[in-house]
């Protein structure tokens, strides 16, 4: 089952498509729609969680270029390095 299988149709009636056939949701047993709700749920949390970790891969990112930033800067020999360097030769 995938996300596609969990719809509204035009009428906004929710239902699901198992075996290539839409079935209301309405005319599942009592047991069916309580598995159709969690599925909703689950999918969901799913689309949360897909945010979630977008967003920790875009402060790791942010992080990974900002300390090599920092250890460029610092390990690039500054203006009064380079001067003292020449002025020694």
């Amino acid at each position: 089952m995938t996300d596609e299988d969990i719809m509204l149709d035009e009428t906004n009636k929710p239902f699901i498509t198992i075996d290539d056939v839409q079935v209301f949701v309405e005319d599942l047993p009592e047991e069916g729609q309580q598995i159709f709700g969690r599925l909703q749920r689950l999918n969901q949390k799913k689309a949360n969680v897909t945010l979630d970790l977008e967003e920790l891969q875009a402060g790791i990112n942010f992080f990974s270029n900002r300390i090599v930033a920092i250890y460029n800067d610092e390990s690039a020999p500054s203006e009064t390095e380079l001067d003292d360097s020449t002025e020694e030769s």
